[in-house]
């Protein structure tokens, strides 16, 4: 099983920041913190625990931190056990291809997007702590100290995790839809920390995927609000006005922008340090650095509120007089939790679920910004086109896990060993960490068996400039050579087809009483199984109208 790890070791990380100032290879080493590898696929570690065969993972800024170790290690989260060793990719959709005995809510052929992360309930853990008793389960205290912990993440083929940390896609929402539950929900609770009212001049500050959904969010709650954006590119600026943006405040001059687009008076002060008088009511700060939240501070009104969404892993040495001045609110926001909706009442549920029912309604739309996708072998590229946005002009880039070859060898040091084939200077070899399919479970008797896909002539990859506004039907067909006689081209809509593996130990990976079905994505069949009865795993709605 194809796995990303990320080993914060002291070792580690000096000599990869050491050699990082000169060689950006390091942080792709065999001594960086992160890790693609083989591991033996394990079993699954409770009776209420669940195997998911990962379809897409998002890569989240959080992510790209840890990666090239953009932390400091004084800050406090450092010192929790979870930080000294994870599974990246938090933003993720797959179908679960096997069950415990104990699992209630989900059954295999379910899609699930990851949305807790380890807490009291998911662990067992009684009592529960104050933030779980309370369904706000990303703010446990304790489930980081568990002794068994999930086992891979969203850049891994496979997830293994108690049922109770994932949400049961909608059959309405489509893979795309669904990998961007997770940030959409980080925008949405954000957005609901506090909620702009009618009237009230609100600033977003960053136009990355977290920015450009919490204007979405923003104005589909409150279209009555005048919003304004501060965006860094041109191609963020041209998002931000499609989807409903008033005003663009420019990084350049941002402070004669938000005089202009708030009518507040500005000063200078002898020592070069500035500030406004009025300005705006709500800020979002979707990004999170030291510069961003000293200029929140200064362009917020008396008695504003100030909703820390971005985060920075670094201490900050910033002037926080305007929250006594200006009596400013500053209010953090992490990831989702448990809301009070429909908004006014005191019924609660889960951020995930209030997400889904809003794009099934057609109130918030996630299309379009997955604007590049890539098999996780690529994971060099992927990294560096979500960090260099100013020329790659992407949003959300993804690991798309339906472009893996569907006949890569696990054992990819053996294969790349292989002598050249007769004529050939060189044979095919599997390209480093390019993860295989799973061993798959035999298909059941009474289960039509596909067909074996006939041989395709690999097509050449076709050449094009970037365009100014990217989008996923834009990307380029991508021709994939892997070890067997036979080549597949793998395109964005394109299902493998090939045979369930009949490896001897394929008998072993699953539970005799459960039926697992092959992935969808993996055997060439329409639909991914997504017509089933909603059995989503979400928390029941507490409290009264």
């Amino acid at each position: 099983m194809w796995t990303s790890t990320l080993t914060l070791d002291p070792s580690r990380v000096l000599m990869t920041q050491l050699l990082g100032r000169v060689w950006r290879g390091a942080y792709f080493s065999s001594f960086a913190p992160l890790q693609v590898r083989n591991l033996p696929r394990p079993a699954l570690a409770g009776s209420n625990w669940v195997r998911v065969r990962n379809s897409l993972s998002g890569i989240c800024g959080s992510d790209l931190h840890m990666i090239y170790l953009d932390v400091d290690p004084r800050i406090a989260p450092a010192a929790l056990p979870e930080h000294q060793s994870s599974y990246p990719g938090h933003e993720v959709v797959g179908e679960i291809i096997e069950v415990g005995e104990d699992v209630q809510h989900l059954r295999v052929g379910d899609r699930v997007a990851l949305q807790y992360g380890s807490n009291c309930l998911s662990m067992g853990l009684q009592p529960l702590c104050h933030a779980c008793a309370s369904g706000d389960y990303n703010l446990c205290e304790r489930g980081m100290l568990a002794r068994t912990q999930p086992i891979g993440g969203g850049w891994s083929e496979e997830m293994l995790l108690p049922e109770q940390q994932l949400f049961r896609v909608p059959p309405r929402l489509n893979d795309e839809q669904a990998v961007l539950l997770e940030p959409a929900a980080v925008a949405l609770h954000a957005v609901l920390r506090h909620l702009p009212q009618p009237g009230d001049r609100v600033l977003i500050i960053g136009a990355g995927t977290i920015g450009l959904l919490t204007l979405k969010v923003v104005r589909a709650l409150m279209p009555d609000v005048e919003i304004s954006v501060q965006a860094r590119y041109t191609y963020q600026v041209e998002q931000a006005t499609r989807m409903g943006a008033d005003h663009i405040i420019y990084p350049n001059h941002s402070y004669q922008d938000v005089q202009s687009a708030t009518g507040a008076q500005m000063f200078r002060g002898l020592l070069g340090n500035q500030t406004l008088l009025g300005g705006y009511d709500v800020i979002y700060d979707t990004i999170g650095t030291k510069r961003t939240l000293h200029n929140a501070l200064r362009w917020a009104r008396a008695g504003a509120t100030l909703v820390l969404v971005g985060i920075s892993l670094h201490p900050m040495h910033i002037d926080l007089t305007p929250v006594w001045y200006h009596e400013v609110n500053l209010v953090g926001s992490r990831a989702s939790g448990m809301e009070y909706w429909p908004l006014g009442s005191l019924t609660r549920r889960s951020t995930f679920s209030i997400v889904a029912e809003m794009v099934e309604q057609g109130q918030l739309r996630l299309d379009r910004l997955v604007t590049h996708r890539f098999a996780l072998n690529e994971y060099r590229q992927a990294l560096a086109t979500a960090t260099g946005k100013g020329q790659s002009h992407a949003i959300k880039v993804a690991f798309d896990f339906s472009r893996t070859p569907a006949s890569t060898v696990p054992n990819v040091r053996a294969a790349r060993r292989r002598a050249p084939g007769p004529g050939s200077g060189n044979a095919p070899m599997t390209p480093p960490f390019s993860p295989p399919v799973s061993a798959l479970p035999p298909v059941p008797p009474s289960s039509p068996v596909p067909p074996r896909p006939s041989p395709v002539t690999p097509l050449p990859e076709p050449t094009r400039e970037q365009p100014s506004f990217p989008s996923i039907e834009d990307e380029p067909t991508r021709t994939v050579v892997v070890p067997k006689p036979r080549r597949v081209k793998l395109g964005r809509d394109t299902r493998v087809n090939s045979a369930p593996s009949q490896q001897a130990s394929d008998q072993t990976l699953v539970q005799p009483t459960v039926t697992n079905l092959p992935s969808s994505a993996l055997q060439g069949v329409e639909g991914d199984g997504t017509g089933q009865q909603d059995l989503s795993v979400r928390e029941p709605e507490t409290g009264s109208q």
